[in-house]
């Protein structure tokens, strides 16, 4: 059903000479994030869920990332179905799928900063968005997911509107206000959230991002 890769080969080569650049620069670590797609993921259903993050950070070398699109998705898929981290991040996600196995995962920005402890900040990201716009635009046209939940605080929040205003998302009302969560969706009934990175967030707060995304994907 999936025959093909989320990334174009054109775009994923733009990614590592980026990557290669940066590191060679030594700010960047080595290595580009591919994306994780769970074994039960089903595209285009109701229940397709892609979950974003805003970069691999620590998890950089764990998940695999490289420079073979193939490999470094599947390290990041295996990772992920193994819950090998219980992180504030994770926690989030497995009040939705607990399993894991059936959302699909990815980072806004596919490269990290030296030390992995956190992703290229403002003055960085200029010089790279391009290949990681181009990017994210492919994953959610080749994933086409039912509900995508961006847990990033904003990170790179003007290339993300870019992105969803490209793909015909338009701002729809919300019942609650945190002064993180914003709410849009298609003509076509497909939804994005975009809202805060979990950590050190009241389980309040949280569980209503959750409960949100879980009747988006339930409702008729």
């Amino acid at each position: 059903m999936m025959n093909r890769l989320p990334i174009s080969e054109e775009t994923w080569r733009q990614l590592v000479a980026c990557n290669q650049q940066a590191a060679e620069e030594g700010w960047a670590s080595p290595g580009v994030f591919a994306t994780g797609i769970g074994p039960e993921y089903d595209p285009g259903s109701k229940l397709a869920l892609l979950y974003v993050g805003k970069s691999a950070g620590p998890l950089g070398t764990l998940v695999g990332s490289g420079r073979d699109q193939i490999a470094s998705g599947m390290a990041s898929t295996k990772w992920m179905i193994e819950k090998r981290n219980k992180s504030a991040f994770w926690q989030m996600v497995d009040l939705i799928d607990p399993s894991r196995r059936r959302i699909a995962w990815t980072n806004v920005c596919k490269m990290d900063e030296v030390g992995g402890q956190r992703p290229p900040p403002a003055h960085r990201w200029q010089g790279i968005s391009e290949p990681h716009q181009r990017a994210l635009t492919e994953e959610i046209k080749y994933l086409s997911p039912r509900v995508m939940l961006f847990a990033t605080s904003g990170y790179c929040g003007d290339t993300i509107s870019d992105v969803l205003e490209e793909l015909g998302y338009r701002s729809q009302p919300l019942n609650f206000r945190d002064g993180y969560t914003r709410l849009s969706a298609t003509s076509d009934g497909a939804f994005a959230i975009e809202t805060r990175h979990p950590q050190g967030w009241a389980n309040l707060e949280r569980n209503r991002v959750v409960e949100l995304a879980s009747k988006l994907l339930h409702q008729s």
